[in-house]
């Protein structure tokens, strides 16, 4: 596993329509990502309103407790959230990327192991502080369908954290 690329970017204010996730069961959300892509859950998420991006957003929402996990795609404020799914406001912020090249099929792309890998290399980077990390409100995986290509070995995940 490899960051790939890096930038500084502003992201917009903007809504996720999609589900939120408490827990993981044995230490992933991939339980969740399965009954999205089995379920056409994404298809049905677009029925009202064309999203503002075509990549599927994992969003986690850091606070007091666990943090809650988010699945869906971003829409513009003020759309309707089709029924059987849930919003999230999120403000408009910086955000420091990382494109993170590895293999889908060991699990070394996602979760803890891949964020931990990017957040290193924005800090050595210095487009990331620890204290940003300490004080993180949002990070999120985005998959864009250009680069997110998990038929091929290596693929690449955005990781997004808003930073201060």
């Amino acid at each position: 596993m490899k960051v790939t690329h890096r930038q500084l970017v502003t992201e917009p204010e903007r809504q996720l329509f999609g589900l939120p996730y408490a827990s993981q069961q044995n230490g992933s959300y991939n339980y969740a990502w399965l009954d999205w892509e089995t379920t056409d859950k994404f298809k049905e998420l677009e029925t009202i309103n064309k999203p503002l991006d075509p990549a599927k957003i994992g969003l986690l929402v850091f606070g007091a407790g666990e943090p809650v996990y988010w699945i869906g795609k971003w829409f513009r404020k003020g759309q309707k959230v089709p029924e059987g799914f849930q919003s999230i406001k999120v403000p408009e912020s910086p955000a420091a990327v990382a494109w993170v090249n590895g293999n889908p099929d060991t699990g070394d792309l996602f979760g803890n192991l891949a964020m931990e890998a990017a957040h290193k290399d924005l800090l050595s980077h210095h487009m990331m502080t620890d204290n940003d990390w300490d004080n993180l409100a949002y990070a999120y995986e985005r998959y864009d369908p250009s680069r997110f290509q998990p038929e091929e070995n290596p693929t690449t995940l955005d990781y997004v954290f808003f930073v201060h």
